[in-house]
């Protein structure tokens, strides 16, 4: 009895170990993304020259309906250490997202470039907001960073993200 179901299992084992060791191509077209711990990003010039945002969120979008969702918290810190604003983002349009594929559906690459609307702690809200989210598993082009940028803060200085096709 132990043998035959020694016969049964140790196949499917295998097949399971081997096919999950296959690269994926991103060929789906529904995807999920982390931002693995706090995501932070300088402004290198402009208003907030010298400023950090700390970006922490997930969400999903697919390629083939060109639509998003996802949602997190930011925190814009002033040069000096002090906080200039908190609150929360929540993705409002896709853009464009450029797969770089990865070695399973679970661990994929790519830069997803969405927009978002910020709505601060006691603040208006502020729609159309440009934010990147890039992951470098699998074969990005030459240069390419780990990180995420919101508007003119694209200098990236900490973070990791992931895609998964769902």
């Amino acid at each position: 009895m132990k043998a035959n179901v020694r016969k049964l299992i140790l196949p499917a084992f295998l097949l399971a170990i081997l096919t999950s060791a296959v690269p994926a191509s991103a060929t789906g077209t529904a995807y999920t993304f982390n931002l693995l711990g706090p995501n932070t990003a300088e402004a290198p010039s402009g208003d907030f020259a010298g400023d950090t945002i700390r970006l922490t969120g997930s969400g999903s979008f697919d390629t083939a309906a060109l639509t998003v969702e996802g949602s997190g918290s930011f925190r814009h810190i002033k040069a000096d250490g002090s906080v200039f604003a908190r609150g929360t983002w929540q993705a409002t349009a896709f853009v464009s997202f450029t797969p770089y594929g990865g070695p399973s559906p679970g661990f994929q690459g790519g830069e997803l470039a969405i927009l978002v609307t910020l709505f601060p702690a006691g603040g208006a809200p502020v729609s159309g907001v440009p934010m990147t989210v890039l992951c470098d598993v699998g074969s990005p082009p030459p240069g390419v960073h780990e990180g995420t940028t919101l508007d003119g803060f694209t200098h990236k200085t900490g973070g990791l993200t992931l895609f998964h096709l769902a």
